[in-house]
């Protein structure tokens, strides 16, 4: 083995580990050393996979260390839910002293700080050849991989990886975050199953790539109970949320008894191994997904039979999800079907392609039931014109009967001849408003496509340069990482320029805002570096030395800089600068952002800032029409106010005026 590595060597897949089953557990590391001079010890296959077994196994593996100059190297032994680790290293004196791991043993002992088990060997130069042994037991699957690295080679080659993982950890916390917003707003179950979906899932896989144990400060033997126990917990979620995906409960009654009866006894396992009253069964946590596994394919057989298209996709994001982790529960039962593989094998493209799947439809059902609220208020409306007729005719025949009545009568029927005015206003603003709000809808659908689309295109981008590893990729994670803030900052834009609408249209003046004093220099600053993190335009960022004090909410005044500068970056040409200026005079402080894209018509220029009004010409350029009129009514309700000025193919400057706060 040379003494610089280029990259990890995975000693498990090049044969250079070699194994030993001690049924008993009992021998003595001198017990082993005599079976290895017997020639007792086999090769290890490659993705060697013993499944449950309370066996204790040895591990073999002799490392030459010729010429040695730097004498550091590190092992990374992994899955991180080993129970008991130990490493026997030999000495010079021919004795061997030993490192002991594991996710029994505290996470503060161990000499680094990892999810999976790192020992650092120092190995002597005077004895190049070094035979090692690494003792493993486990309540879990039994699987092994070793791999040695140089230490500034396993930081350089994890750091990607890690990237990746609280990227993918990050999206589906959002969706998470997304699914509880639409809850609250439709009241539709599959929203907060969903949601619930995703926060499972995360906290599961947590656990099982060892990142729980060190994020959480608790007991080891604790974690690993949590760990153990989860996987009944993902289980009954999982059954729980296709099932409601499937509609079983409707189709197949039957099966759905079946299907109640399975989550009780997964949520019934999970208390009582989490509270430690049940004993944990590892082949249980097998078992049962095959079980839930096949109630969920006879559905969507059953589905696709009766040409139920519409749950399409989800029965897609299904069949795409079970099909690797069959194969790896089928092999931790013992049935060798297809090549050797583990659950922390599987490649993390099929997760985010059903993940896609599963969103896609939750989007489209978003959609359908917004279709289905506004099409209950337009029904409403019809009720209200049909009511509206019938007390049309009552006046009228009651204004035959009365004609001669006296001239309190009269006064009355005036009176309600107005209040029917009023109310036809009324039912025509209405109109217009719910004609506004199906086509807001509408684009608000598109718009949170576009993002998620971004989101997946470049999380596919990023998982195929994990199947590169000679690639240098580092060039292009930050780009991709860039896109992906982009995407997320888009969508959580527009969500607070909705709640900020209605906020608005629930206060007057400047009732209801946080009011407290702003260096509206600083507030600018702020926000243009916020901006220059995630795009690669230059913001030329120009402000007075001394502070322009204001006094108002900064949430909402943060949002109008934050949707003028994203104005001015997505019609401004590519290369071009955008300019943020900060002034101020004895009583107003003043906020321009100019760029230098192809303007806007003088007859168009008070027309953007009304709701939902965009641009006409610009059918690339996405958005919903609400940012310049949230912006200008938080620009008036702090007593201020936000103009224009452009001249076509000269480019456009926004400006926000606001009192000066007093010294």
């Amino acid at each position: 083995m040379p003494h610089s590595l280029q990259k990890g060597i995975e000693l498990d897949k090049i044969g250079a580990v070699s194994y030993l089953r001690d049924a008993s557990g009992n021998a003595t590391l001198q017990d082993i050393i005599a079976q290895d001079k017997a020639g007792a010890f086999r090769p290890l296959p490659p993705d060697w996979n013993a499944g449950y077994t309370t066996d204790t196994f040895w591990l073999k593996f002799t490392l030459d260390f010729p010429d040695i100059i730097n004498n550091t190297y590190w092992l990374e032994i992994s899955p991180a839910t080993l129970d008991d680790v130990a490493l026997y290293i030999p000495q010079p004196d021919q004795s061997y002293s030993h490192m002991q791991m594991g996710d029994h043993h505290p996470v503060n002992a161990r000499p680094i700080l990892h999810r999976n088990f790192i020992f650092p060997l120092l190995p002597e130069a005077s004895a190049p050849a070094q035979t090692y042994y690494v003792r493993l037991r486990t309540t879990s699957a039994m699987n092994f991989h070793m791999t040695l690295w140089q230490p500034h080679i396993f930081i350089s080659e994890h750091s990607r990886p890690d990237t990746l993982t609280g990227a993918y950890y990050g999206v589906r916390l959002f969706l998470a975050l997304f699914a509880f917003i639409l809850w609250l707003w439709l009241r539709h179950d599959i929203f907060i199953l969903y949601s619930l979906y995703q926060c499972v899932t995360c906290s599961s896989q947590a656990f099982l790539s060892g990142t729980a144990q060190i994020a959480l400060p608790i007991d080891p033997l604790t974690a690993d109970v949590l760990q153990k126990s989860m996987n009944f917990l993902f289980m009954a979620t999982v059954l729980i949320f296709y099932a409601a995906l499937f509609q079983i409960k409707q189709h197949l009654p039957p099966l759905f008894r079946l299907t109640q009866g399975m989550i009780i006894l997964e949520l019934l396992l999970f208390i009582g191994v989490s509270t430690r009253l049940l004993p944990f069964n590892g082949p249980m946590t097998n078992v049962l997904p095959v079980i839930n596994m096949g109630i969920l394919a006879c559905s969507s057989l059953w589905l696709l039979y009766h040409r139920h298209f519409d749950r399409l996709l989800y029965i897609s994001a299904f069949w795409i999800a079970v099909g690797p982790y069959l194969l790896t529960i089928l092999q931790n039962l013992g049935l060798e079907l297809g090549p050797p593989t583990t659950v922390m094998d599987l490649p993390i493209i099929w997760s985010l392609l059903s993940l896609t799947l599963i969103t896609l439809g939750i989007v489209n059902v978003a959609k359908r039931e917004a279709e289905k609220k506004l099409q209950a208020k337009e029904l409403a409306l019809e009720l209200s014109h049909e009511s509206q007729r019938k007390l049309d005719q009552r006046v009228q025949e009651r204004t035959e009967q009365l004609a001669l009545a006296n001239v309190k009568l009269n006064e009355e029927i005036q009176e309600r001849q107005t209040l029917q005015v009023k109310l036809e206003n009324s039912l025509e603003q209405q109109q217009e408003l719910m004609q506004a709000q199906r086509e807001f809808f509408a684009m608000a659908s598109h718009e949170f496509r576009t993002p998620l689309a971004i989101i997946d295109t470049t999380s596919q981008r990023l998982t195929l340069l994990q199947s590169q590893p000679d690639l240098d990729a580092s060039a292009m994670l930050s780009p991709a990482l860039r896109k992906i803030r982009r995407a997320t900052q888009r969508m959580s834009r527009i969500i607070d320029n909705i709640l900020s609408m209605d906020r608005l249209e629930g206060v007057h003046a400047n009732q209801g805002f946080g009011q407290k004093s702003l260096d509206l220099c600083q507030l600018v600053q702020t926000t243009v570096e916020h901006y220059r993190d995630f795009s690669d335009r230059t913001i030329i960022m120009e402000s007075s030395t001394t502070p322009a004090e204001i006094s108002g909410d900064q949430y909402l005044l943060n949002l109008v800089i934050s949707n003028l500068i994203d104005n001015a970056l997505k019609y401004s040409p590519a290369g071009t600068d955008i300019i943020a200026r900060v002034f101020h005079g004895q009583h107003f402080c003043h906020v321009e952002i100019q760029d230098f894209g192809p303007g806007i018509a003088l007859e168009r220029q008070e027309s953007i800032f009304e709701k939902y009004v965009r641009i006409e010409g610009n059918v690339t350029i996405h958005g919903t029409g609400l940012g310049l009129h949230v912006a200008r009514r938080i620009a008036e309700s702090h007593g201020g106010q936000l103009i224009v000025r452009s001249e076509l193919g000269q480019g456009t400057c926004f400006r926000l005026t606001l009192s000066r706060h007093p010294q």
